[in-house]
């Protein structure tokens, strides 16, 4: 499996806190069954500003590491973005943090999504990048309504989900909301957006018990192998169908009542 998304660099953000919890990361990952990590730290979000400069250096000495331990995992660089007007302007001067070549991880604040969101995404395509949206199940407005992301979607946005949310770790409303966005076609491929070697873990596994629960093994091993392989290798990913968010289809909720993946 892939995972595009971690925080797994130690020292740069609230991910690791050293080289030993990264190491642990990387064997909880490989034993998980991942074979590439992104290192995503967070830039741009009011308190860390990661750029080239800060996140290759270290990336240099994890794969060291990691090498010398004889963990089988390959790490390649990203930053987890938040939305700002000088994106652009920051990929051109960091251009190894793209996957791809092209794609970019954007994040919304937890409880807010700028008004400029539309049109920002819009000028991004226009400029030849393609926007990942990270997390958007754990966003209190997209909670409220997941039809927010239809429009972005459909306009050739990407949409990221956190495994852990699947699996409710992060919370029954979140995994609702969650379960609700798969079901709708708003979800390209999960990701771990691991922080830590305990709660928050590079695990990809649980996530995809899930998808193949309430959708089936192919379109489960897409969200975890084909896609991410997609992103990583720079191709276009086909737009995914979308469903009208306020109709959830009985089999579908039925499937939910019976794997008791959906509570009363």
């Amino acid at each position: 499996m892939i995972d595009l998304h971690s925080h797994i660099l130690p020292c740069l953000d609230d991910g690791a806190r050293n080289m030993d919890e990264t190491l642990e990361m990387c064997r909880i990952a490989e034993a998980d069954g991942i074979h590439t990590i992104i290192a995503s730290p967070h830039s741009r979000n009011g308190v860390y500003n990661n750029d080239e400069k800060t996140i290759l250096p270290v990336l240099k000495k994890v794969k060291e590491a990691v090498k010398e331990k004889g963990i089988s995992i390959e790490i390649i660089p990203a930053v987890d973005m938040h939305i700002d007007p000088e994106v652009v302007t920051f990929f051109k001067q960091n251009s190894q943090l793209l996957l791809g070549e092209r794609y970019v991880l954007l994040e919304f604040p937890s409880q807010s999504i700028p008004p400029y969101t539309g049109e920002f995404l819009f000028k991004m395509k226009l400029k030849g990048y393609i926007p990942i949206i990270t997390h958007p199940e754990r966003n209190t407005i997209i909670q409220g309504d997941i039809s927010v992301l239809h429009k972005w979607v459909e306009d050739g946005a990407i949409v990221q989900l956190t495994a852990m949310s699947l699996t409710g770790e992060f919370g029954e409303k979140v995994r609702k909301v969650s379960l609700k966005m798969v079901q709708s076609g708003l979800v390209h491929f999960i990701a771990t957006d691991a922080h830590s070697s305990n709660w928050r873990k590079p695990i990809l596994s649980k996530g995809r018990n899930v998808l193949e629960e309430i959708l089936d093994s192919n379109r489960a091993k897409a969200m975890v192998e084909d896609i991410p392989k997609k992103i990583l290798n720079g191709k276009v990913i086909e737009s995914i169908e979308i469903q009208n968010s306020n109709h959830t289809s009985s089999s579908f909720v039925k499937r939910l009542f019976e794997k008791k993946l959906l509570l009363k």
